[in-house]
């Protein structure tokens, strides 16, 4: 067994730290792939998978989870994307530049030779409809968006993309600066002409009907079509059948071929235009498998490759156990364990008594101790959301926000006296939602259950396989334990800690807070959105918008005669390159 340690997320700090590691996507050329055939190397890599990918567009409120990004770094292209060293440009998708500050306005161009695995070109009507789904400006007579995105982060702050139907080129102009204008264009962008199809709209003119229904706010022509991109690209239920093939074509050097059963197969495209992206391996499989069930499943070669979405030190010794046959690679990741808590006009954690006596009973330095340490020894509570121990900048904001550090310690006392003093003199009843693939989580639940039971709670625990589908389902859980997958971005988080932000599945509310946010994501200065993410913490920290557990670290194991993995702390994960990866057969 041999293994490695990545040092990557001191590159992946906050804001334009972040976006100044550009350059062009690497990977393999025509000549690698000749040279894979001469070399014998395997026909399908299998990829462990802790949880099925549930849908095609991970861009909604209600599939936007690391599953199915796993998935999207194989089948979607855009002009930026997360590598372990921060955002990298592909220039085969197209090039984008700044023509402006003010108004801060960004040029797009797209490859002449990009196009959809079915042969329609990628223009600019798969943007503009990119632009109405995210800018949340394609509202309905109620004044709701039609769309459901899981987030309008700048987006909302651009006037309606500039372009004709079917052109290459384009100019997205923003009302007010965004920090990350650079990383606009990060996430899945889907076929308008298969959207403007099943919406009922003509797909003849270069898709000129869709384009002239967004430019006219055409709400009634569009409404179909936003409910198709809603809900019309998900897969069946545990992944047992994938939409219609003509439905679900590839912008990215694979396409998905079929699913059965919780596997999820893909194969390379074929009309893949791009070099450096090229698919070096004729099928990647994901495989649905429990975490508790991905090591044995990789010792007897069911899977070539697995990253536990909770690794523990279990996980981390049977790896070692297996012996040189298998590659572990560890390192820090941009993600954190938390648990959010239900603050709506019904919900449990409504009054701050009660969430403040939540924090104040919850085992943190014991679950470090059990779960973090074990797979990273220099593991530490982490009591910050926008920054984590072992960033630059984590010690300095903690300093400015003093209400960060208020539960270090368990207080037992503090919490039953801040219940009774709420008028709760009966156990305050509180399901505790979790993965039910994850032993990770399950074990934290319990060590949280014996010392809050204490204080005055009943927790119940709440094991869900479909639990990332419930996060926004009102009243489905009353606190959730999980992870948020970070990008390192100046104000990716915004839509989790507005009080209108579609990831605020909490509810949480605070005008003083969205002021602040409104200037972080304005602000190119990073000084400034220190300062202001500082305000942002004591906020957060003082009103317990959730309570934060730690950091979490990566393991990743893989067979041997694999080639070409690399670990990647951002939110893309392992397969950010899994097109470069090949196996000896």
């Amino acid at each position: 067994m041999r293994t490695k340690r990545t040092a990557a997320l001191a590159a992946l700090s906050v804001g334009a730290l972040f976006l100044g590691a550009c350059g062009s996507a690497g990977g393999g050329n025509e000549s690698d792939g000749e040279t894979a055939q001469a070399e014998n190397l395997a026909s399908t890599i299998t990829v462990a998978i802790s949880q099925a990918p549930d849908a095609y567009n991970s861009g909604t409120a209600n599939t936007n989870s690391s599953y199915n990004s796993y998935v999207d770094n194989l089948v979607h292209s855009n002009f930026v994307e997360y590598s372990p060293n921060g955002i990298i440009h592909d220039e085969e998708f197209g090039t984008f530049e700044k023509t402006s500050d003010d108004p801060l306005t960004v040029k797009y161009t797209i490859n002449e030779d990009a196009k959809w695995s079915d042969g329609t070109p990628i223009d600019f009507d798969d943007v503009l409809l990119n632009w109405a789904a995210y800018s949340g400006k394609t509202v309905g007579a109620d004044g709701e968006n039609i769309f459901q995105p899981s987030s309008t982060n700048g987006y909302s702050q651009t006037k309606m993309i500039e372009g004709e139907a079917g052109a290459k080129e384009f100019e997205m102009v923003f009302e007010t600066p965004y920090a990350d204008w650079e990383a606009m264009m990060i996430g899945p962008i889907m076929p308008a002409h298969i959207a403007a199809e099943q919406g009922g709209l003509s797909v003849e003119n270069n898709g000129e009907a869709l384009v002239k229904a967004i430019q006219d706010n055409d709400t009634a022509a569009l409404t179909p079509v936003a409910e198709f991109w809603n809900t019309g690209w998900n897969y069946e239920a545990d992944l047992t059948a994938l939409p219609d093939a003509a439905l679900i074509p590839s912008s990215g050097p694979y396409v998905l071929d079929n699913a059965t059963d919780g596997t999820l197969t893909l194969k390379v495209n074929e009309n893949y235009w791009g070099e450096a992206r090229k698919g070096q391996t004729e099928n990647i499989v994901f495989k649905a498998i429990e975490d508790t069930e991905a090591v044995q499943a990789l010792q007897n070669g069911d899977v070539d490759i697995i990253e536990p979405s909770g690794p523990t030190v279990d996980t981390k010794t049977s790896i070692e156990n297996i012996g040189e046959s298998v590659t572990m690679l560890t390192g820090p990741e941009l993600t954190f364990s938390h648990i959010d808590l239900d603050q709506s006009e019904n919900g449990v954690f409504k009054d701050l008594a009660v969430r403040q006596a939540f924090a104040k009973c919850v085992p943190r330095e014991d679950i470090v101790e059990k779960f973090a340490k074990p797979i990273d020894e220099n593991a530490t509570v982490d009591n910050l959301r926008e920054y984590q121990p072992g960033q630059e900048d984590y010690e300095d904001v903690l300093a400015g926000a003093p209400s960060a550090s208020e539960y270090d310690e368990v207080d037992i006392e503090g919490a039953k006296k801040l219940l009774a003093d709420a008028g709760k003199t009966e156990p305050v009843s509180v399901r505790l939602m979790f993965s039910s693939t994850s032993q990770l989580r399950a074990d934290i639940v319990t060590l949280i259950k014996t010392s809050c039971d204490q204080a005055g709670f009943e927790i119940v625990p709440t094991p869900d396989k479909d639990w990332s589908a419930k996060l926004n389902e009102p009243g489905a859980w009353d606190a959730i334990l999980f992870a948020w997958a970070g990008s390192g971005l100046a104000a990716s988080a915004q839509s989790i800690y507005v009080s209108d932000g579609e990831q605020n599945y909490g509810k949480f509310a605070s005008e003083e807070l969205d002021k602040i946010w409104d200037q972080i994501a304005q602000s190119t200065d990073d000084e400034e959105v220190k300062e202001l993410k500082t305000q942002a913490e004591e906020i957060l920290a003082a009103e317990v918008y959730n309570v934060v557990l730690y950091a979490n670290s990566g393991v990743v194991a893989h067979s041997s005669k694999m080639e070409n993995v690399e670990l990647n702390p951002s939110q893309n994960g392992i397969t950010w390159n899994a097109y470069k990866w090949t196996k000896q057969a």
